[in-house]
């Protein structure tokens, strides 16, 4: 066996300290911890808005940020930015003052932990929150390949090859599970406050230095367009157009809100308050991640114009451009916005299983409940880790995938909290209009040419409002004490 470089002995040194601090964080968060159903769940909704911000912000910025967001914009140049930005961190920080304040009065007042509790609840029904939960796993199933991969790529990128892609994958798993196993959704926030600083500082100091070790930021653009001068200029980008603009702005802005992992955490607020702070700051980080993260990934174009694979050119352009103790602080910080993310899906789904399929239906203990959450959690992590094993998609497509499928959720749920008229059956029927229409697009039994040059999530949302609208006006009109219920918690919100 070769000896392992001592370049690459050094990058796996700081590494291992950050892993070695990041569980030391999730151990101290377990000590806080109890045992019971609410503590493990929810943190017993006591996140103050440090917490929740990072809670929020950190949890939604995985591989997508760190290995899809340079990706995309070493394909198509700084237009990625408003591609994936766009209407999203103003229209997002909207929902959360509005629809995130009813999320959060419906969670306090009566006790909810899962988006499936809170439509069953909503309409006196028993299996619409089946239906929820089911889709929300269908969903995050391929997010959570997303960030298992993002791991691969970066380890076995930064180590050059010492550590491969499978190797990689398995160690953040193995991370993530130890430290959501014993702290729960404060193991899960707390160490989301710290990786989400690391690694946000870590991402405006390479957007600062690379360039630098360039030759300047000009000599960093001017490189890039040489090679590929048409990436600022958008009229020969046809992938561009403003109709994908205003769909991928409408797109991201709905499922991001929607996000399962989200949704209950917008329910683990101490106060509104907090609520409110974290909506006014949000778009600010966004900002400041997005934009690094994309002009590294434009820069990368003139470092490595003919790169077979995009979703390594952060990696790569690191790895040449930094000594080993600066690639391992950058290996550690990309590994911080995946496992962020990672550790929040795995507990949302752990939760949703327990609390949504099982307590229902089953006369389950609390302290039961909790073991069961753990092991759903394994078993999701391990089938995570397999399967970015038979599939190597990129970051970006599997990723539009599963955010397509949030977005079509999230009428059939927020109507939940702003029509007293909407009925059960109108919110399971817009939930299947949207899942299979989905599907239809993507096996091509509806053709692209129906989207009329909008991404096919669009005209899905269109259909889905008409639907839910037809089924609402044909079925009797929910219950009148629960309608009375909402109308007095809602009085004087948005």
């Amino acid at each position: 066996m070769a000896p392992i470089p001592n370049d690459v002995v050094f990058i796996l040194a700081i590494v291992t300290v950050y892993l070695l601090v990041v569980l030391g964080v999730g151990q101290y968060a377990a000590r806080q911890t109890g045992n019971s159903r609410e503590d493990y769940l929810m943190a017993s909704r006591s996140f103050g808005t440090l917490i929740l911000l990072a809670a929020l912000f950190a949890t939604n910025m995985s591989a997508v940020t760190m290995i899809g967001a340079p990706a995309l914009a070493y394909n198509i140049g700084p237009n990625a930015l408003g591609f994936f930005v766009g209407l999203f961190p103003f229209l997002f920080s909207v929902l959360m003052m509005t629809s995130g304040y009813r999320i959060w009065l419906v969670g306090k007042k009566f006790g909810h932990i899962t988006p499936g509790q809170v439509v069953n609840h909503r309409w006196n029904s028993k299996y619409l929150g089946l239906l929820v939960t089911g889709l929300f796993m269908f969903w995050t199933v391929p997010y959570l390949l997303v960030g298992v991969q993002g791991a691969g790529i970066v380890f076995e990128a930064l180590t050059d090859g010492v550590i491969p892609y499978w190797a990689g994958g398995l160690t953040i798993v193995a991370i993530v599970f130890t430290y959501v196993y014993s702290g729960g959704m404060r193991g899960t926030g707390w160490t989301n406050a710290f990786q989400g600083a690391f690694f946000l500082v870590l991402l405006l100091a390479f957007a600062t230095l690379i360039p630098l070790r360039l030759g300047g930021f000009e000599a960093a653009t001017q490189a890039s367009l040489q090679v590929n001068p048409d990436l600022v200029n958008r009229a020969n980008i046809p992938t561009l157009q403003p109709k994908e603009y205003f769909s991928v702005g409408i797109l991201v802005s709905l499922e991001t809100f929607i996000l399962p992992h989200l949704f209950m955490r917008y329910m683990t607020g101490n106060s509104v308050r907090e609520l409110k702070q974290t909506a006014v700051v949000y778009p600010v980080a966004i900002v400041l991640s997005w934009v690094p993260a994309v002009l590294i990934g434009f820069w990368g174009v003139g470092q490595f114009p003919d790169i077979a694979n995009t979703d390594f050119i952060l990696p790569m352009l690191i790895n040449e451009t930094f000594p080993a103790w600066v690639v391992g602080l950058a290996l550690a910080g990309i590994l911080a916005a995946m496992m962020s993310t990672l550790d929040g899906q795995s507990l949302t789904l752990g939760t949703m299983f327990t609390e949504d399929i099982l307590r229902p239906f089953t006369d389950i203990t609390e302290r039961r409940e909790v073991l069961v959450t753990r092991g759903f959690i394994l078993l999701l992590l391990v089938l995570a880790w397999v399967g970015s094993l038979l599939t190597r998609d990129s970051v970006i497509n599997t990723t539009i995938f599963a955010f397509t499928g949030y977005a079509l959720m999230f009428f059939p749920i927020v109507s939940a909290f702003y029509s007293e008229r909407v009925t059960k059956y109108a919110s399971g029927a817009g939930l299947l209009v949207g899942f299979f229409g989905h599907w239809a697009f993507e096996l091509g039994v509806i053709p692209q040419t129906l989207t009329l040059g909008f991404l096919q999530v669009i005209p899905l949302l269109v259909v889905q409002l008409v639907v839910m609208i037809v089924v609402t006006a044909a079925t009797p009109k929910p219950k009148e004490d629960r309608i009375e219920e909402y109308r007095e918690l809602f009085d004087g919100t948005w």
